[in-house]
């Protein structure tokens, strides 16, 4: 192969890559977690301690609900250039901070399967989500955080609900 063909065939996988990366980060979803602390669980000679890490978010949907997210962050040096894949392992609780009602003029059903939240956990291709569901019989707002894969994602998952009291 000549020269020119190699040096064209490695900025053809350079673009892609860098069209891959851009696609992640712009469209991964939304991402607005305000970080309420977090807790060292494994030590690491080199680069920040592996952590659980707490953020809180509200739905931006829905007025009067908070919810709060607590996840596995891997450190060391993947963790400290952002190349880690974070573990799947994920907590999560929402919490009544007001009257809840939907914005924009829509119904709480009109909002069932909506993404809330969404955060990368690897460079490439994994996403932590946060989609809300309306369990009208009950009157209850669920949240399911679930990790997502490009070709496999995992079936570990956590649940928060909170009444309407309607």
């Amino acid at each position: 192969m000549s020269r020119w063909l190699w040096s064209f065939a490695i900025a053809l996988v350079a673009l892609i890559v860098i069209v891959i990366v851009a696609y992640v980060t712009l469209f991964s979803g939304r991402s607005e977690g305000t970080r309420i602390g977090s807790v060292s669980t494994t030590f690491r000679f080199f680069g920040p301690n592996d952590k659980v890490a707490l953020d809180r978010f509200d739905d931006d949907a829905i007025e009067g609900v908070a919810c709060y997210l607590a996840r596995a962050r891997k450190g060391g040096i993947p963790g400290a250039v952002g190349t880690a894949e974070d573990p799947s392992e994920m907590s999560l609780a929402c919490a009544r901070t007001g009257p809840i009602k939907p914005k924009d003029g829509k119904t709480l059903a009109d909002l069932n399967g909506k993404n809330v939240f969404s955060e990368r956990a690897s460079i490439l291709f994994k996403t932590i989500e946060v989609r809300r569901f309306f369990d009208a019989e009950r009157n209850t707002l669920c949240y399911v955080a679930i990790s997502t894969k490009l070709i496999n994602g995992s079936p570990t998952n956590a649940i928060g609900c909170v009444g309407t009291g309607g």
